[in-house]
């Protein structure tokens, strides 16, 4: 069975087009999860537990924050590049009025945090921050944001590879080696991790902003038949337009996947946040390969769509799904049975304790991996609104149900919550997916896998390109 299916797909433009983006996602991803582990195993070891969990916490905030200065940018450059593809002048124009919101709001997000972040830290979090790591933390929000408004510019332009090295990969990197010449030095302060974060976000924004501009400028027409989409589509209202309702699904999702961490912060200890934080961090290797296939799937869907073509790539968006399950479902067996000893590893004794929270939030991450590229599907298909209004439903319920869980029986109850929410968000979406488009997007039984026909995948592959 593998073999045919092998076969049909090397004789399958998409899927082909597909692979081959994927080997650079799946690269770019795998080295950014493998230096994300290595650098919260060397802070582990750098800090004490209770700086390990301030730094999750800051962490966490950087992530908050970037998702509101990008003000919905983010998914917002791949769709609307991906459709403007075939006119190089409004892809320059649509760049530059993406690049100026993006400014405005990075610059507004930041001087707040300045201004406000101390005594937000002091009354939720119980945390006294100095001035100093303040100002790098704004500063790092401010970067965060150019480097995934690129990054996913690229990913709009198609070009998986550098969407892969600046997506997180390159600064990774330059961490990890920063972080092991501190730790053999024996340098052991917090402001001292988050000022080599900035730099090392800083020299990969450079010179992903460097060959970004490159590519812009290189863009050609490529068939002068295709319909585009109306201008107004490209003016400041009309990226707004798409960019808003997915700053609201982008925050409220934070919530939903995020805000475990701050509950247990603002009613637990910073020893508590650091096991729950250890935990958190290890879980993101499950939803690993669905993140990959995120990666490659949107542009394609942006253009299917705009082209009316939806439903001839169905059967492909629900094997890249299910494919992309199948190491999700291993990494969930691996963390469950042996979660204590990987735990004490990675991070050391004392975070072994968060076991039973690893195991629960992998059972949250499951129905992840179930809903596959439902999420994507109608972000991508301008169902933005609809994604908005489950993700916020879901977060709601979560937020409510993890304050109440959280007081009773601790991190684990938050974690326990925190899976049913995602349930009830997965289901959602697929469901959704199918009444407002008509297909289904989420993964199959490794056995019905199915990809178009090969005629279909031609006709497919001219109309993308």
């Amino acid at each position: 069975m593998f073999q045919n299916t092998w076969a049909r797909l090397m004789e399958n433009p998409v899927a082909k087009r597909l692979l081959s983006h994927g080997v650079w996602a799946m690269a770019g991803k795998f080295g950014t999860v493998f230096l994300s582990l290595l650098v919260n195993s060397l802070l582990a070891r750098i800090l004490s537990p209770k700086e390990v969990g301030i730094y999750f916490l800051l962490f966490s905030i950087v992530t908050f924050g970037s998702y509101i200065g990008m003000l919905g940018l983010r998914q917002t450059v791949v769709r609307l590049i991906a459709e403007n593809l075939n006119e190089p002048d409004r892809v320059r124009i649509l760049v530059k009025r993406i690049l100026k919101i993006g400014l405005v709001g990075a610059l507004g997000f930041a001087v707040f945090f300045v201004i406000f972040f101390q005594s937000i830290a002091t009354s939720v979090f119980n945390m006294k921050i100095v001035m100093p790591i303040v100002v790098l933390v704004s500063v790092w929000i401010f970067i965060d944001i150019f480097q995934q408004i690129i990054s996913e510019g690229f990913r709009g332009f198609h070009n998986i590879k550098f969407a892969s090295i600046f997506g997180g990969f390159l600064s990774s990197l330059m961490l990890v080696i920063s972080l092991f010449l501190i730790y053999f030095l024996g340098e052991s302060r917090l402001i001292t991790v988050v000022g080599l974060m900035v730099i090392s976000l800083l020299t990969s924004v450079t010179i992903a902003g460097w060959l970004f501009k490159r590519q812009v400028s290189s863009v050609r027409e490529t068939d002068p038949a295709l319909t585009l989409p109306s201008l107004e589509t490209i003016s400041y209202r009309g990226i707004l337009g798409v960019s808003m309702p997915l700053l609201i699904f982008t925050v409220t999702a934070f919530f939903l996947y995020q805000s475990d961490l701050w509950i247990v912060g603002a009613f637990g200890s910073e020893e508590e946040v650091a096991i729950y934080g250890a935990a958190f961090r290890l879980v993101l290797l499950v939803s690993m390969p669905i993140v990959i296939a995120d990666m490659i799937t949107p542009p394609l869907i942006a253009q299917m769509n705009a082209q009316n073509k939806l439903k001839e790539i169905e059967g492909t968006l629900r094997s890249v799904s299910t494919i992309a399950s199948i190491p999700a479902i291993a990494v969930i067996i691996v963390f469950i049975a042996g979660g204590q000893l990987i735990l004490g590893l990675i991070f050391g004794e004392f975070y072994k304790g968060g076991a039973v929270i690893l195991s629960i939030l992998c059972i949250g991450q499951f129905f992840n991996v179930i809903a596959g590229a439902a999420g994507s599907t109608l972000m991508m298909t301008g169902n933005q609104k609809a994604i908005m209004y489950i993700t916020l439903f879901s977060s709601v319920l979560m937020i409510g149900g993890s304050i109440i869980a959280v007081q009773k029986y601790g991190p684990t109850g938050v974690a326990v919550v925190k899976s049913a929410g995602l349930l009830l968000q997965n289901f959602l979406m697929i469901v959704v997916t199918k009444r407002k488009l008509g297909i289904w997007a989420h993964m199959k039984w490794i056995t019905k896998l199915s990809l178009p026909k090969k005629e279909d995948s031609y006709k497919v592959e001219r109309e993308a390109n």
